[in-house]
Order: C-alpha cells, then sequence, then structure tokens
C-alpha cells in the first residue's frame, strides 16, 4: 500500500501537466470521493495505473518451476525441473507492449480502449491468475480514494531522485522522495492569504 501511493504521488506530482490534468477532472466531479465515481475518473485512474506500472510493488522475477510435463511456450521449449520468471519491473517496460515510451510516465496510453485491454493482459502490479494478490480489492478501494481526496484539496510539489538512485530489489519501491502537500486555495490565491497575513499583523502590532 505504501508503494503503490507513494508511485502515484511521486509520478503525478513531479509531473505538472498531469497533475493539472487529474486537478481539472476532480473539481468537475463532485461526488469524486465516493469509490464508485473515483473509479469512472478516466485520467486519475490511468495516472495511478500508469505509476504502478512503472513502479509495481514486487520487482523480483516471481520464480516458478516447470512441471514434470514440462513447458512449451511462443516458440520455446523449457524441460522439467527449470526455474523460470518474469521481472513485473522488466515486463513493465517492454516497448513491444507498452510502446516505444515505455520507460516513460504517459497515463494517455490507457484511455484507448483497446490498447489498455492489451496492457491489461500483461499487467503483473497484483500477480496473475490464481497467484493473483488476495488484498488487491481492498488496496484498490483504499488508493482509489486516498489520491483523488489529496489531490483535490493539495497541490503537490515532488522532488524525485535521479532513477539511478534507486535500489530494486524485492520490491520496486521509490526512495527518498520529498513531497510538499499546498492548500489549493493557497496556492491559487497567494495574495490574498498574504494580504489577510499583513493585516492581521497590523492588527496585533
Amino acid at each position: 500500500m505504501c508503494s503503490a501511493l507513494t508511485a502515484a504521488m511521486a509520478m503525478i506530482g513531479s509531473n505538472v501537466a498531469v497533475q493539472a490534468r487529474v486537478a481539472s477532472e476532480l473539481s468537475v466531479s463532485p461526488d469524486a470521493l465516493d469509490f464508485e465515481n473515483a473509479t469512472k475518473l478516466r485520467y486519475t485512474q490511468a495516472s495511478i495505473k500508469e505509476a504502478q506500472r512503472l513502479y509495481p510493488v514486487v520487482a523480483m522475477s516471481l520464480s516458478r518451476t516447470v512441471p514434470a510435463t514440462g513447458l512449451r511456450l511462443h516458440g520455446h521449449s523449457f524441460p522439467s525441473g527449470t526455474t523460470v520468471g518474469c521481472s513485473p519491473l522488466a515486463f513493465h517496460r517492454n516497448k513491444d507492449i507498452f510502446g516505444r515510451d515505455a520507460d516513460g510516465f504517459n497515463p494517455e496510453r490507457w484511455l484507448d480502449s483497446e490498447a489498455a485491454r492489451r496492457m491489461d493482459r500483461c499487467n503483473l502490479i497484483w500477480g496473475g491468475a490464481p497467484r493473483t494478490c488476495p488484498g488487491r480489492h481492498l488496496a484498490e478501494l483504499i488508493i482509489y480514494k486516498a489520491v483523488p481526496a489529496l489531490l483535490r484539496e493539495f497541490e503537490l510539489q515532488v522532488d524525485v531522485p535521479p532513477t539511478g538512485d534507486f535500489r530494486f530489489y524485492f520490491m520496486a519501491m521509490l526512495t527518498g522522495v520529498r513531497a510538499r502537500f499546498v492548500s489549493r486555495e493557497e496556492s491559487v490565491c497567494p495574495r490574498r492569504l498574504e494580504g489577510k497575513e499583513q493585516e492581521h499583523d497590523g492588527s496585533t502590532a
């Protein structure tokens, strides 16, 4: 949960145009914090999914052992007992699946319904098939309510360390991210608030 929220807030907050579009979408949806309505915020949901694609919770290869019957996949044969695996962190940056800009943060790739269905079939954010994370729906409930709630009230100012500073092992969690939450009223009306402060200071002098 911590990893997913950190990725979503870091990626949205460090991309000015994305954050502005999310804020705009939230401003025209008075019931954005209702879960059912939150799931209909297409661009906000796309931004969250894109952040999780780039920084999935699990980075390790999720190794499995080939059964006694062996395995043939995409023209390749794997004998019984072979250890095979697929790292979500690497797989999610496959340009043949997610596009030539797969290494970059681009929520708009999820707005194309046909492309989204194709990418979802290759999405290992929550694992896959019978080994899908059992807490997925609870996690999504929290994420899909928390992110809109915060971004509706606050403007994010985020500093993300260079990619080379991250050390991915079992998890692909962003570390060293620094975030400042500024009230949207304060960010939109700095002069008015400054005037109030001056007036208050003058009255107590």
